[in-house]
């Protein structure tokens, strides 16, 4: 690995600034002009391994958020680009089928190629959307949990997203990577329309820093002058410019049923990983079931449903083992150090037995939706605003019962034994009142 040549941020969420280099990231400042002028940065949104994602004004004056790919995922034709690909293939499978249901499906408004010092990138243009789930349930400081979405709006939005995936299914696709980070709040009309001036007293001044290498040499074309911080969360998720509506988003891992990329691999989170994927490298429909079951339970919970609080592989299979019992063979083999917790019906030994620092504990979906609401925390100050549960709210008996239920039907260990879309959708938790 080369050694690195910039000298470390004091930034908060920055991309990996080594990737500043010929086939990787394209320098962006604000004030940069896109397509020939029609787009223009005003902000930063954030990033990912394979982009920077800007806040921008399209020539009619809109905001919008506008995704920048490296160089080598641009490379490619259009059609083996999946983020490019698969939305336009679904807006195209939507329109054929005349009326739908409101789509949640986020699409790019526009898409064109950007030449830069590090090559020809890819640029994805999309309606301005707000936080994720992920970022809305973030409490820093407080018990993991405490802050979550209002009943009533959980139940809609995990059903908004059971929609979309229903409806990539019956299109023949496959998301390959649902996480509650891939799903965003719409913004509100009004602040798409926002001034430079009032993005910038709502979101703050852009923060930079002055790019530095570590030998004192100047950052040369390839890099930015300087670096930019992404707008806070906490800014973003004021309530008083979301709508009640989301946009699955992030489809990077996406593809055709009719058969995966030769060279793919599963890139789905760890935790939501289904045991397929993890065990076998295969990927399908079922998958999709799985991660979103552990997308709803964090929808409503406000935590994951497997967590590794030391970040292991082996610490999320002891977590889904003490949930939901001995995986088949061959898995179960495959699982090699599950020895250290349990015993070979699959149930925890005891603790004096486990010889290890987290020792596993015997528990189930239904215990585990019981524990919602039970340690929250309050926050420092106020409230955490309409969209949000109040701080020791818990489940009611019934929507325990109604959504383990539907839980257990989508993670049932073998693909072929969990439950379809089509039933996802139709289950009785989502009618709830």
């Amino acid at each position: 690995m080369a050694p690195s040549r910039f000298r470390p941020s004091r930034l908060d969420n920055i991309e990996y600034v080594e990737d500043y280099r010929p086939g990787g990231f394209h320098p962006v400042a604000i004030g940069d002009a896109f397509a020939q002028g029609r787009y223009r940065v005003v902000h930063k949104l954030g990033f990912g391994g394979s982009s920077t994602i800007w806040l921008a004004r399209n020539r009619f004056g809109i905001l919008v958020t506008l995704k920048v790919m490296r160089a080598e995922v641009s490379s490619k034709p259009v059609d083996e680009i999946p983020e490019l690909a698969v939305p336009l293939k679904l807006s195209e499978y939507i329109q054929a089928n005349g009326p739908v249901a409101r789509s949640n499906i986020q699409t790019p408004e526009d898409h064109f190629t950007e030449s830069g010092p590090n090559g020809s990138h890819l640029c994805l243009v999309y309606q301005l959307a707000g936080p994720s789930i992920l970022s809305m349930s973030d409490s820093p400081g407080r018990v993991a949990g405490s802050r979550r979405l209002r009943k009533d709006l959980a139940r809609n939005v995990a059903k908004q997203v059971a929609r979309a995936v229903n409806l990539m299914h019956t299109a023949g696709f496959v998301h390959g990577d649902l996480t509650t980070s891939n799903i965003l709040f719409r913004i509100t009309e009004n602040v798409q329309r926002w001034s430079d001036s009032e993005v910038y007293l709502n979101f703050g001044e852009p923060e930079t820093e002055k790019l530095a290498t570590r030998d004192g040499s100047p950052p040369g074309p390839h890099a930015p002058a300087q670096l930019i911080a992404p707008i806070e969360n906490a800014r973003l998720t004021d309530s008083t410019i979301l709508q009640e509506d989301i946009l699955l988003t992030d489809f990077g891992q996406s593809f055709s049923m009719i058969g995966p990329p030769k060279d793919y691999e599963p890139a789905t989170v760890p935790h939501y990983q289904s045991p397929e994927a993890r065990f076998e490298g295969r990927i399908g429909a079922p998958s999709d079931v799985w991660a979103l079951a552990c997308t709803i339970f964090q929808i409503r919970a406000g935590f994951p449903l497997f967590e590794a609080f030391l970040g292991g592989d082996d610490e999320i299979l002891k977590e889904i083992v003490a949930t939901l019992g001995k995986l088949p063979e061959p898995w179960w083999d495959a699982f090699e150090n599950h020895h250290l917790w349990f015993d070979e019906d699959g149930m925890p030994k005891a603790r004096e037995l486990q010889q290890v620092l987290l020792p596993a504990e015997k528990t189930s979906i239904k215990q585990k939706l019981e524990s919602v609401g039970g340690q929250d925390a309050l926050p420092a100050t106020g409230d955490d605003g309409p969209m949000m549960e109040r701080p020791g709210t818990r489940l009611d008996k019934m929507e325990i019962q109604l959504l383990g239920d539907l839980l257990k039907k989508m993670l049932r260990y073998r693909p072929q034994g969990r439950i379809k879309m089509r039933e996802v959708v139709a289950h009785p938790w989502f009618a709830l009142e």
